[in-house]
């Protein structure tokens, strides 16, 4: 069985939400990213993904110097258990519409999760599956 912290990103890339959007964008386009977890004290407070940017300042005209990351970021934060199957991990991102997840453990960030990890983890198991079944002949 695979769990979410055999596939998540560890090293996670945070904003603060009192940064312009333009400074978020930056960060994430420094970073090679397409979304940053929110912090506020320490804690999880949202998630802001360059599709939030898209939708809520660019495509409405308004200034990414003037708008600030609280105004744009996804909130309540959608957390999952480092602990959490994939399939769990699978089924809380159909049921809240996100690909992104993030990993806390009491409340305190310890990665981040997508699709896209979820997939390959998938297919990793599948693969390796596979592998043992030849092997057997």
């Amino acid at each position: 069985m695979v769990f979410v912290r055999d596939v998540m990103t560890k090293e996670v890339v945070v904003a603060d939400p009192d940064w312009t959007v333009l400074e978020a964008a930056k960060r994430m386009a420094t970073k090679k990213i397409g979304g940053l977890v929110v912090v506020k004290s320490g804690r999880p407070i949202g998630l802001v993904t360059e599709r939030d940017i898209l939708w809520k300042v660019t495509a409405k005209e308004k200034s990414p110097t003037k708008v600030c990351v609280r105004d744009v970021m996804a909130s309540p934060v959608v957390t999952v258990s480092p602990l959490a199957t994939l399939r769990s991990a699978t089924r809380i991102m159909i049921e809240h519409n996100v690909r992104r997840l993030v990993v806390t453990r009491l409340d305190v960030v310890e990665g981040i999760v997508t699709a896209r990890d979820i997939v390959e983890g998938f297919l990793e198991t599948w693969a390796r599956e596979r592998r043992k079944t030849i092997a057997k002949g």
